[in-house]
């Protein structure tokens, strides 16, 4: 069996103004080709579909479309997809049994029998090669709090329970010892890479060990988490597929897709699909540096043209307007095209610096209330960041925990 697994899609993101729609266009057309190359069995999709629970038109289309154009390659693959915690659940299952005309199954809620049980199987979903034989089961979960999962098996979390009875019950289904898989969108604890993540908005409700779970699948699809990698343990068969694009700046890393096939002891074996955008997002230079080097670096780096770029400051003071200005104009700063070689007025046409990255000392930035953050400043700052730097000391632990709990509940 094969399958393709990406996640954290984010369509609709706008990174500072500019919307990154050419970059999810790219992406879709790269995954279209790898669909009609490898023909999986499965293409899994594990949360974050979209930016935002209010969807726009347009990117509710783009992702319609891509979708079909999809499953028009290879209708004989089935397309799994799960919400994420930045989904509205309602509006992406809202259409769910119209999906199922273009083979594609949407989770988007946990669901409960009559009398408050687990109904395990409207989770369980066999999947099928291309001729109609049953090659695997998956078990696939969308991003829900604790507390909206049923009653826990004795001294168990509610998450890691429910995900137990689920593989109970893939089991009992499983007669022939096909691949048994999992889909989730949560964070399971364990050395991860949170390359390109504000900590505070990873989330700790929904954090497991990964040795709450049993170990008795072959494959976890997660998402959530954006820079590609295994969890620790369990025989590399826990993995985080990450973005396929980059929506931040600091996730400079490789973006890709994971090409999972299994062998006949049903082991998977993952192989990175790279994914190449129109518009990378650079920071320049890669260490914050004081403003005249960071212009220097600016004009000696390398470009293409057509990246989208955030510059790199390093200073103690607020910037005054005529640092933006001037970091602004560089798309037009005549020394930048004469200091390139052959280079002509239209070269920096479609590069675009977005913003301007101001970095201060450690020790600064930690005392730094609200009235010392400049404009630029401000628009980069997380809600949690801005309400710590509101209160200071008188945010306490626990108030930050409600406060996370609040902002969940605010965007499903």
């Amino acid at each position: 069996m094969k399958v393709i697994h990406t996640s954290d899609l984010h369509i609709g993101k706008v990174l500072y103004g500019e919307e990154l729609t050419e970059n999810h266009l790219a992406f879709f057309v790269q995954l279209l080709r790898l669909v009609q190359e490898e023909k999986p069995d499965a293409l899994l999709v594990s949360g974050d579909i979209y930016e935002t629970s209010n969807i726009s038109v347009s990117s509710k289309r783009l992702f319609n479309d891509a979708m079909l154009r999809i499953h028009e390659a290879l209708p004989s693959m089935t397309i799994v997809v799960i919400s994420g915690n930045h989904d509205s659940a309602q509006r992406i299952g809202v259409d769910e049994e119209l999906w199922r005309l273009a083979n594609v199954r949407i989770v988007t809620s946990i669901a409960e029998t009559d009398d408050r049980k687990p109904d395990f199987d409207s989770h369980i979903i066999e999947l099928k090669d291309a001729q109609g034989r049953t090659c695997g089961w998956l078990g696939a979960v969308p991003f829900a709090y604790e507390q909206n999962f049923p009653k826990p098996m004795a001294g168990m979390n509610r998450i890691a329970s429910f995900y137990k009875g689920l593989l109970q019950r893939m089991a009992q289904r499983n007669g022939a010892g096909l691949p048994l898989l999992l889909m989730g969108h949560l964070t399971v604890a364990g050395n991860l890479d949170f390359s390109g993540h504000k900590l505070d908005s990873i989330g700790g409700v929904e954090t497991l060990p990964i040795a709450d779970f049993s170990d008795e699948f072959d494959y976890f699809a997660l998402g959530h988490i954006h820079h590609p990698q295994f969890v620790g343990g369990l025989e590399r068969k826990v993995r985080y597929s990450g973005s396929p694009i980059a929506v931040s700046f600091d996730e400079d890393f490789e973006h890709s897709v994971s090409v999972v096939t299994f062998d006949e002891e049903n082991r998977p074996h993952v192989r990175e699909h790279r994914i190449e955008v129109p518009h990378r997002l650079v920071t320049v230079p890669s260490e914050p540096a004081d403003f005249v080097e960071a212009l220097r670096a600016m004009r000696s780096y390398p470009w293409e043209g057509t990246e989208y770029v955030r510059l790199n400051v390093k200073q103690e003071t607020a910037p005054s307007d005529a640092y933006e200005r001037a970091a602004r104009e560089l798309n037009e700063d005549s020394p930048l095209v004469s200091n390139r070689k052959k280079a002509d007025e239209s070269y920096f046409q479609n590069l675009k610096l977005l913003t301007v990255n101001y970095v201060r000392s450690k020790a600064r930035s930690e005392a730094t209330s609200l009235t010392d953050v400049s404009l630029s400043e401000f628009r980069a700052l997380t809600p949690l960041e801005v309400a710590k730097r509101s209160l200071g000391d008188d945010f306490s632990e626990e108030m930050e925990e409600t406060f996370n709990e609040v902002l969940r509940m605010m965007e499903e």
